[in-house]
């Protein structure tokens, strides 16, 4: 285990709470995945999507060591193993009653005929499917429904690796194929 992973003595104790007295996060043991996830799971028990969404952009570029530049890159995705994206993925699907997650919108990305490749039309489908990209028009991330009245997939957004400009062909189509390759080699899908 490495150094930043290893549990310290204080990790037991956040915010006043002793979290010995209670059973780990959805499985999770206590290290650095678990500390960042509690407060996603509180923020999406409590639906407060956009919170929610912003939290697991901050443990994204936490994991990946990217928090000071702001953004991940493809090759980003491979520091994040396979019970980190797990993790992650079960919270939104638990707490949206399977509307949201990572898994929904690589499900979706297949149904619209997304391939590794990037396609323009298959990422309009996409978008459409998500309510990304509404009358031809994509949502800036301020103007998505943070609300379990949005479809199906329409959350996590996470700016971190599609960029705020969600008809971001380039960098938004690249990772989500990338993402889609993660969860299905972790057998998430």
């Amino acid at each position: 285990m490495s150094e930043p992973d290893r549990p310290g003595k204080y990790d037991a104790v956040l915010g006043g709470q002793n979290l010995q007295a209670r059973p780990p996060i959805d499985g999770a043991v206590l290290g650095s995945l678990s500390r960042n996830t509690i407060d996603l799971k509180i923020l999406l028990q409590q639906q407060k999507w956009q919170a929610a969404d912003l939290e697991t952009q901050t443990i994204m570029l936490d994991l990946c060591q990217r928090k000071e530049a702001g953004f991940l890159r493809i090759e980003d995705l491979e520091k994040i193993d396979c019970f980190q994206w797990q993790t992650i993925n079960n919270l939104w699907r638990t707490y949206s009653n399977d509307r949201f997650g990572l898994s929904i919108q690589a499900e979706i990305w297949r149904s619209v005929g997304g391939t590794a490749e990037p396609d323009w039309n298959a990422w309009c489908r996409f978008g459409r499917m998500t309510g990304w990209c509404v009358n031809d028009n994509w949502l800036y991330w301020n103007d998505l429904q943070f609300n379990l009245y949005a479809p199906s997939g329409h959350l996590p957004r996470n700016g971190a690796w599609m960029g705020w400009g969600l008809g971001d062909f380039w960098v938004g189509c690249k990772m989500l194929t990338a993402i889609v390759q993660k969860l299905e080699s972790c057998q998430i899908i």
